[in-house]
Parts: structure tokens; C-alpha cells; sequence
């Protein structure tokens, strides 16, 4: 695990990493330093949760300041909890980083090789995902629940950028963001049977003296998908920071009942 925080509770909070280069910015946004009001207090970046438009708007302009960008760079997959992923290009920009313009459909991951674009997604309990190859020059940003991850996202995020930009997965460089974990993450047979068809039983802990019920790790998962697709263990960094632990500086949608925010994870090339 690896962290990077600037900031504190009463002052906006940000996790950035620590690429060793100006090529590539990234960002996962914590809850504060906002202007939306309870429960989604305050840097809400998610339209479809509630809030006030105008409140989230605001709120993803700050977001994109923070990297160097607008918010009309900002490039939004719709997020269905597949493991779709498209190829981003310049007539994308500006889709879904606002109401009057729509997300690109059907995926939960996008990739892209153009500067200035800025790959964009929400989260509020699942795994964030920021993917970069200094090598080949190419971005990439996957929202990962249990039915992305267990669908294998993170690989066809790899797939995609190989295909698209002739990107090698031992040239990636992989930050897994704020989201439950095994701590807080419990689930039954219906989420654990596929979990363990398709990861084995190492990410599910069985529950004590709770027939049925298992903690499970989502961020051990993804680092066995990564590593099972050539990405190098040391170039794969969990920040270790649980959305459920830790309401006071970030969302969580089973923490808080489904009434809250979404964080923002989000990557640009310079």
C-alpha cells in the first residue's frame, strides 16, 4: 500500500500518484472541499445521486483545476458494473462532465493517448482505477464493483490499451483508489460463488458464527488479475484507504446507507 495525502478533514483532501514524471497527472478526491449540502457534503462529483446539479458541477470544476484541466476535458464512461472499455479520442471530450452531455454508453473503463483529455470516474465504495504506460504514452481509468471484477475489467483495460496503442502490461503503472474493503465488505453466496469461480477462495474470509457470509477483498482480486496479465507486482499501488472506515472524509454507499456521495478518480496526460 502506498499514500499520498495532502490536506486534512477541514481542509480538502486528495490522494495523488506519485508518478515520477510531468507527463501524466492523477487525483482520487476526497469528500471535502465542496459546495454540496448533507448528506452529500461537500465535494460531491456524481449527478445521479440527488444533489444539486449546479452544487456538482462546481464541484467537478474544482476537481479538474487540480490537474491542470476544465471541466470541459473531462471524459465520463456511463458506469454499468460491466467490463466494457472504450478508446477515447478528441470527439469525445467533454462527454458526460456535465448533464447536457452524455457519458460514453455501455463501459466502466476508458482509455485514450490524447493530452489534455481527462479520463474520469466516480466511486463510492468500488474500486477506482488509474492505469498509465510512460512507455506508449497511453491513460487509462476503470471503475471496478464486484460484478466488473469478477467480469475481469482491470484486463480488459490492458487488452484495450494493447490493441489500441500496442501498450505492454509490463509497461503499466496501476493505482487502485479509495474503496470498501475486506474490513467492512461483507457479502453472501450470491456475490462469493462468482468471486470464487473466478479468484478462488483467497480474497473470501468466512464470517464467524455467520453461516453464508464473507468478507471479501476486491483489491485482491484486482492485483491477481493485474498480475496474471503481465503487470509487475511493484508496479501495482493500493493507497489502503477504506470509503466505510472513514465516512468523515469519504463516501460510502453501504456505510451510509445509499444516501451519499461519489468521489472522483481521474488521470490526463500533460
Amino acid at each position: 500500500m502506498r499514500t499520498n495525502w495532502t490536506g486534512s478533514a477541514g481542509d480538502p483532501v486528495w490522494i495523488r500518484p506519485d508518478w515520477s514524471t510531468d507527463r501524466v497527472r492523477g487525483i482520487f478526491s476526497f469528500r471535502e472541499g465542496g459546495v454540496s449540502d448533507a448528506p452529500y457534503q461537500s465535494l460531491n462529483v456524481g449527478y445521479h445521486v440527488g444533489d444539486d446539479a449546479a452544487a456538482v458541477t462546481e464541484n467537478r470544476r474544482r476537481c479538474a483545476e487540480k490537474i491542470g484541466a476544465t471541466l470541459e476535458d473531462l471524459v465520463v464512461p456511463e458506469q454499468v458494473h460491466g467490463a466494457g472499455v472504450a478508446v477515447v479520442t478528441e470527439a469525445h471530450r467533454g462527454r458526460g462532465s456535465t448533464p447536457a452531455f452524455p457519458p460514453i454508453p455501455g463501459v466502466d473503463g476508458v482509455v485514450s493517448n490524447v493530452p489534455g483529455l481527462t479520463l474520469t470516474i466516480m466511486a463510492a465504495d468500488c474500486v477506482p482505477m488509474l492505469f498509465y504506460d510512460a512507455t506508449a504514452g497511453v491513460i487509462g481509468a476503470a471503475h471496478s464493483g464486484w460484478r466488473g471484477t469478477v467480469s475481469h475489467i482491470s484486463r480488459e483495460v490492458l487488452r484495450t490499451m494493447s490493441e489500441a496503442f500496442s501498450s505492454r502490461p509490463e509497461d503499466v503503472d496501476v493505482w487502485l483508489g479509495p474503496s470498501i474493503r475486506r474490513c467492512c465488505y461483507e457479502v453472501d453466496e450470491r456475490v462469493a460463488q462468482p468471486v470464487a469461480e473466478s479468484f478462488g477462495h483467497g480474497p473470501l474470509l468466512p464470517r464467524h458464527a455467520r453461516p453464508g457470509k464473507y468478507l471479501l477483498s476486491l483489491q485482491a482480486c484486482i492485483r491477481m488479475d493485474l498480475q496474471s496479465a503481465g503487470v509487475s507486482e511493484e508496479h501495482i499501488h493500493d493507497v489502503g484507504v477504506c470509503t466505510a472506515c472513514h465516512t468523515h472524509v469519504l463516501y460510502s454507499h453501504r456505510a451510509e446507507h445509499g444516501r451519499t456521495g461519489r468521489l472522483l478518480g481521474a488521470i490526463r496526460l500533460a
